[in-house]
């Protein structure tokens, strides 16, 4: 089912904090529990959680990626917790953290109706078949929290720059291995690079930003990357070779 974001924020945000929603209640909590006291342990991992997630989400780019990250992290730290408690409710609620992953959907985000999607080596065939548009590509996967963070603003950004010689599009990382070692895009976890967004200018990477560069974490908000992929230097020269393309067809 689709549900509004607020809907969806909601719903995880309970599901994300079922642990000690369900500790601190009298009745589910001896149940359950057989006390309801936090012990030591309990502590610890609710501590490991809040450090884990102030570490994650020191450059985070929205109030949706800094809770994206938080549900993500709370769940885990409640289902080893949970599993502490009872291996059976612990399988009960990863099932109910499965089935809301699947069943729950937020609305498609608006991109430019002419967003086009690669895998394998679709985008150096497209490259090569058409140098004279100018290519901004994101760099993605599904699973990461940075590019679903990233997804609204790269889609606000498509929206306002898409142009007859400028287009934008996404790569699957996952299916396009052979495309993410060629343009030197890591999709280590480690290395958290991804996303990254290339800017292609007559076939050839002309300016390209990640998510980390050299180790430092790169701020991917949508002023950012206006700026730092010269968004609007490139949509002024698409602009002024459709006038010379014009000058040109009137002259024949």
């Amino acid at each position: 089912a689709v549900v509004s974001t607020q809907s969806t924020g909601i719903l995880n945000g309970l599901v994300a904090l079922l642990h000690p929603l369900t500790r601190f209640t009298p009745g589910i909590c001896d149940l359950l529990f057989k006390e309801c006291e936090l012990d030591y342990y309990e502590i610890e991992i609710y501590f490991f959680v809040i450090c884990v997630v102030a570490i994650k989400n020191r450059r985070c780019v929205s109030i949706e990626s800094y809770l994206s990250t938080l549900f993500m992290f709370a769940k885990a730290g409640s289902c080893l917790l949970f599993y502490k408690a009872d291996i059976q409710v612990a399988g009960w609620y990863l099932l109910l953290c499965i089935v809301l992953l699947v069943l729950v959907r937020t609305p498609a985000l608006e991109e430019s109706s002419e967003m086009k999607y690669f895998v394998d080596n679709a985008l150096k065939e497209q490259l090569k078949a058409d140098p004279d548009t100018t290519w901004v590509v994101e760099f993605y996967t599904a699973f990461s929290p940075h590019c679903n963070a990233v997804k609204p603003i790269f889609g606000a950004i498509s929206r306002e720059y898409t142009h007859a010689l400028m287009k934008f599009g996404k790569c699957d990382v996952l299916r396009s291995q052979g495309t993410c070692e060629e343009y030197g895009i890591s999709t280590s976890t480690i290395k958290a690079e991804l996303p990254a967004i290339i800017v292609f200018e007559g076939g050839k990477a002309a300016r390209i930003v990640k998510q980390t560069n050299s180790g430092k974490p790169y701020v991917m908000s949508h002023k950012n990357l206006i700026r730092d992929l010269g968004i609007q230097e490139f949509y002024d020269s698409a602009l002024e070779r459709e006038k010379n393309r014009g000058k040109e067809k009137k002259k024949k």
